[in-house]
């Protein structure tokens, strides 16, 4: 699986604009850490800005807050593609395993595959 940082990109804006606080439904691992790794890097950008220019430290900080509601409703989404209930992405450590592993490949209590019927499970 290679990495495609533009739809990465259109992942995370998605993510942000049209999804923020949703966590109905279904989202596959890669949807999932295409967003992750955008918005740990601009967690990491802005820490450093607020580190650099100490005025700016709220900016940044409000600006972290607010990716903190896609986050969890991106977390939520991918519990639900593993057929697990909301809560699992609570526990620490098992949670990160659990986002590594493959979604169930039919439509599950929590929706169809976000991936496809045709989808396998290591897509």
């Amino acid at each position: 699986m290679s990495y495609d940082f533009n739809n990465a990109i259109q992942i995370f804006k998605d993510g942000v604009q049209k999804q923020y606080w949703d966590v109905e439904g279904r989202t596959s691992r890669s949807d999932f850490w295409h967003y992750v790794s955008i918005a740990f890097g601009i967690s990491v950008v802005l820490g450093l800005i607020g580190n650099l220019i100490p005025i700016l430290y709220i900016v940044t900080l409000l600006i972290s807050l607010a990716l903190l509601g896609p986050g969890i409703g991106m977390a939520v989404r991918r519990m639900h593609d593993l057929g697990k209930p909301w809560w699992m992405a609570l526990i620490p450590l098992y949670n990160l395993y659990l986002a590594c592993q493959p979604g169930e490949t039919n439509t599950n209590q929590f929706g169809p595959n976000p991936l496809g019927p045709s989808a396998d499970a290591f897509s």
